[in-house]
């Protein structure tokens, strides 16, 4: 089937380029990969490279061997009249193509050909995007001050998995005390603390910080560090709380849509992704269009983003886990407020006066919640093959002196190895953590059993 895309630039390019095997493959496969080429300027560069391998590896396969291989999900798509469908627009023609699968019953029986079709083939694209010297990579998972832990429950989920270290907090009584010396005193005339400067270069994309308040963020808030630079030491910052206004604004568009009405919800996703609303300045630390189009997608797409600020940390880390490809990913969960009545969260609205609840916070609450959110954020990391085997996890919560270090290429390992001298101390950890990346910083002597 011949589509138009309204492409341009390296994403017309490849489209021109490997047109022939596009045409060979079924066409929901087709529109598909249209439709993520029209997305080429916010695709993060790990996303347009899948598909720049993908294309070159379709483009290798001999005929015969392409044609067997999507086989089954051509039959189901002449089984539903999908085949017959003439519409030129790929995304609309996949809004028509699944409505069709849905009617004829047929939807399950496809997603289930296309699953097994890039089961055998993202094996071969992994090999070549992701090899075994790629450079290692780190997650730090932190329970912010205030969340009720239960020790005898902390990380209960990791049962087998890693060590668990105990910690000299001495002197790191404050959120700030101990984030500085987590992750290295700033040095001078750089933006960020010593781990990040010199783990990340110019490159904003290759560090996260994805928190429920502001206290990771206020380690950048210097002269230059703030308001979206790219100097050296420059990251990727998203704050639940420091995109207050940009949800509120979000809310008040979509709730404005629904009272005016909606023709479908495939017209409502259509309008939602339209939306030009930004951020305002200040409220992330990078803000290059490809961020702030995912912060919009993040807010839309997750169930509960825009409510629940831990669940906004989740969904954020696992999209930008998934999508961007992180070198360094750090999340910090925080209090959350009491959930509400479901029928103060519905179509998006603002609560009346007169339905208006106090906001109380539930730290019990909040602990176990983020004992699940950091779990899924753990194995959704591990489900990637950029992580897989080349990262080290690390928990912990602010005011426990004790952590939890997963190494992906060790899972099980046991703590029968540890057996330090002395405590070690938090610049110890962040001595360790940067062994790890392979870079220097100034202070603490790394752990050695995690790391060598």
């Amino acid at each position: 089937m011949q589509f138009t895309a309204e492409l341009t630039g390296e994403a017309a390019t490849l489209a021109r380029t490997h047109g022939e095997v596009l045409a060979r493959v079924p066409a929901t496969v087709h529109a598909f990969i249209l439709v993520e080429l029209q997305k080429w300027p916010l695709l993060f560069g790990p996303e347009q490279r899948y598909q720049r391998a993908l294309l070159e590896h379709f483009a290798r396969l001999p005929r015969l061997e392409l044609d067997q291989a999507v086989a089954g999900i051509r039959r189901i798509e002449a089984e539903a009249g999908a085949d017959r469908l003439t519409e030129r627009n790929p995304a609309r023609f996949q809004d028509d193509a699944q409505a069709l699968l849905r009617k004829r019953g047929l939807i399950v029986a496809w997603r289930s050909e296309v699953d097994g079709f890039f089961q055998k083939v993202d094996p071969a694209l992994e090999a070549q995007l992701y090899p075994a010297d790629a450079p290692r990579r780190l997650v730090i998972q932190i329970y912010g001050s205030g969340i009720a832990v239960q020790r005898e429950k902390l990380w209960s989920r990791f049962k087998g998995a890693g060590v668990r270290v105990p910690l000299n907090l001495e002197g790191t009584n404050g959120t700030e005390q101990f984030l500085q010396a987590l992750f290295g005193a700033r040095e001078h005339g750089r933006a960020a603390p010593a781990l990040f400067a010199a783990a990340i270069e110019s490159a904003p994309l290759d560090a996260w910080l994805i928190e429920s308040h502001e206290a990771l963020h206020a380690l950048w808030e210097t002269s230059g560090a703030k308001g979206g630079g790219t100097s050296p030491g420059s990251l990727t910052g998203l704050s639940y709380d420091r995109l207050r206004t940009y949800r509120d604004d979000l809310t008040r568009a979509l709730n404005s849509k629904i009272q005016s009405g909606v023709e479908s919800p495939q017209a409502f996703a259509a309008y939602a992704r339209s939306l030009q609303i930004a951020p305002p300045a200040g409220a992330l630390l990078y803000s290059a269009d490809v961020l702030v189009a995912f912060v919009r997608d993040v807010l839309l797409t997750g169930n509960g983003t825009l409510l629940m600020n831990n669940t906004f940390v989740e969904w954020a880390a696992v999209q930008a886990l998934r999508r961007a490809q992180p070198r360094i990913l750090v999340t910090r969960f925080g209090v959350r407020d009491k959930l509400k009545p479901f029928s103060s969260m519905v179509l998006f609205s603002q609560p009346r006066r007169s339905d208006q609840i106090p906001i109380t916070q539930d730290p019990v609450g909040s602990f176990i919640d983020v004992e699940q959110l950091s779990y899924y954020i753990w194995l959704n990391a591990e489900k990637n093959p950029a992580y897989r085997k080349k990262t080290l996890y690390v928990f912990l919560a602010e005011g426990v002196d004790e952590m939890l270090a997963i190494r992906s290429d060790l899972p099980a390992a046991t703590a029968t190895a540890l057996a330090p001298a002395r405590l070690p101390v938090l610049e110890d950890v962040c001595a360790t953590m940067a062994h790890w990346l392979g870079v220097p910083v100034p202070d603490g002597r790394p752990i050695r059993p995690l790391v060598s």
